[in-house]
């Protein structure tokens, strides 16, 4: 029996060796010269066909896709002509909790963040213009030039040498911005200027024409409590004159710079930060034209106190 299994798997080996080349008939797999001839030109054919309907199937891609302006804008792109907010710094992609303690490697994780975002805004932002005047938007015929964005206006949270941005004394400043929407306008409340009436009663006292108003407040009640005095910078919010984004030479997004002048320490703050303009949507459950994270300063009461009467 063991013979005849030896001779089995001997001859299954020589079976298999013959298929992939047979000396006596000529033909390796299966097919002579000929038939393999027959399949390569085949193959070449085939693919040297694939790759000229791909590239021309790329050219025309080319010719239709403009290279500053999308294809699909307004209400017909995915985000439907209604601008999301985004923050700075962020914790990370699993958490929107920014906690730091008067440890400062526990905030200068957050610090180097806003640098980096700000590297741009402290260059020459070559292509942008300086647009001088109040803040009302331009005449359509200057907007295929960006205006240049004063971060010195960001005050006490510009991104000065060494700033720390207010985290070494437990008042940490938060950047909020609007995400570009390319050829998005904000439009005022009212044609008819310093209209309280037509405002929202959360931004009256706030509001400022011609801006974006930007607003950040506590979640809940026990939030509204314990989130303390807030001072926006530049004051007013987002001015109009920086709007279309039309990806100009130089385009950088405007931004507010959210001071937290005394939260509350060692408590868990949920805040909702907004922006205010006719055509922003706002979505609660959505967060549509807002944007929610959470902060935690984690240090002692007498630090923030004392900080805080400066």
């Amino acid at each position: 029996m063991a013979d005849k299994g030896k001779e089995s798997i001997g001859d299954k080996a020589r079976a298999c060796g013959k298929f992939f080349c047979n000396t006596e008939d000529g033909t390796v797999m299966g097919r002579g010269a000929k038939s393999w001839a027959g399949i390569g030109i085949f193959y070449v054919i085939y693919y040297i066909c694939l790759s000229g309907f791909f590239a021309a199937a790329l050219a025309i891609f080319y010719q239709l896709v403009d290279d500053k302006e999308p294809r699909l804008t307004g209400a017909d792109s995915l985000l439907k002509a209604n601008p999301a907010l985004g923050y700075r710094p962020m914790p990370g992609l699993k958490t929107t909790l920014v906690r730091f303690t008067d440890d400062p490697k526990s905030y200068q994780e957050y610090i180097d963040h806003l640098d980096t975002f700000f590297k741009p805004y402290t260059g020459t932002q070559e292509g942008a213009i300086d647009c001088p005047g109040d803040n009302s938007p331009r005449n359509p015929s200057a907007h295929d030039k960006a205006c240049k964005v004063n971060w010195s206006d960001l005050k006490d949270c510009a991104p000065t040498s060494g700033t720390k941005y207010g985290y070494d004394e437990g008042r940490p400043c938060m950047l909020i911005k609007l995400n570009k929407v390319y050829g998005w306008q904000p439009e005022a409340y009212s044609d008819k200027l310093n209209d309280t009436a037509a405002l929202p009663e959360a931004i009256k006292g706030l509001y400022k024409d011609y801006m974006v108003t930007v607003k950040c407040a506590g979640q809940n009640p026990a939030d509204v409590d314990n989130i303390g005095p807030v001072q926006y910078f530049p004051d007013g919010g987002l001015a109009y004159k920086y709007f279309p984004y039309l990806n100009q030479d130089g385009y950088l997004a405007p931004v507010v710079m959210v001071k937290f002048k005394a939260p509350k320490v060692q408590t868990l703050l949920m805040i909702e930060c907004r922006a205010y303009a006719r055509n922003i949507k706002y979505d609660k459950l959505e967060l549509d034209g807002a944007v929610h994270f959470e902060m935690m300063v984690d240090i002692g009461a007498r630090n923030v106190t004392g900080s805080a009467g400066k």
